[in-house]
């Protein structure tokens, strides 16, 4: 027999996945759920990321979690960018360190690794869609790697 509570803990352990929590439709609440992405240095150092896809709730509310551990300078960091996220999402803080952007709906085009670190931004998604999203290197040409986040 399927267990509901056992389901949505089950998909809220998995990566990228939403949980049970957000309800597509509805304006989520505080606390943002978080999502990580994890970027490394693969093979010929090209970009490594702990998932490639994100299922949001359409109104939830998230914390985006963009990690670096192995960014060491400039030509080692890591960019990520989903422009169609962006401009379809609230976003409402930015924050570095212990350092928070209160954005209140404005917008921002990219995120950059540079260091070892995280980058966090909470937002509602307000748009269904699937949104594609790219993290790259600071090769020439870049070495990059492809995802999407989809809104339902």
């Amino acid at each position: 027999m399927f267990n509901p509570m056992i389901g949505a803990l089950a998909l809220a352990t998995l990566p990228g996945a939403a949980s049970a929590q957000q309800t597509s439709g509805e304006v989520g609440g505080f606390p943002p759920e978080d999502i990580e992405m994890v970027v490394t240095t693969g093979e010929g150092g090209a970009p490594e990321v702990s998932a490639t896809e994100f299922r949001l709730a359409l109104g939830g509310y998230y914390r985006f979690n963009f990690t670096c551990p192995d960014a060491v300078d400039d030509e080692t960091g890591f960019h990520f960018e989903s422009i169609g996220l962006m401009t379809n999402a609230h976003v409402r803080v930015v924050s570095v360190g212990d350092m928070e952007i209160y954005m209140q709906g404005l917008g921002f085009r990219a995120l950059e690794c540079d260091e070892p670190g995280t980058v966090k931004f909470s937002f509602h998604p307000m748009r269904a869609g699937s949104y594609d999203f790219l993290v790259r290197d600071h090769s020439e040409p870049p070495q990059m790697v492809e995802g999407v986040f989809i809104v339902e």
